[in-house]
């Protein structure tokens, strides 16, 4: 018995739009990433050019990979929000 091809036809998926816009404090997060950013490499390398550690750098390394890690789950957090294909 010859069997007959299944064809699948796509369904179209409108594109969606994005539904985090820029708030302020996702911008304010994002402008501190690269001050702190900035500050820590500005005084990290007066600190190594000069022979001792400044405090300012230390401080600025720790606010840079707070605000950093705040930005990356704000980047990829609508992500997690795509229904799944059950």
């Amino acid at each position: 018995m010859p069997s007959t091809p299944v064809t699948q036809t796509p369904v179209p998926r409108a594109p969606r739009p994005s539904t985090t816009p820029l708030t302020g404090v996702r911008t304010s997060v994002e402008l501190l990433l690269g001050l702190s950013f900035l500050v820590v490499v500005s005084f990290g390398g007066a600190g190594a050019a000069a022979g001792h550690v400044s405090v300012v750098a230390e401080v600025a390394a720790v606010v840079f990979l707070v605000t950093l890690t705040c930005a990356v789950v704000s980047w990829f957090r609508p992500a997690d929000r795509e229904p799944s294909d059950r």
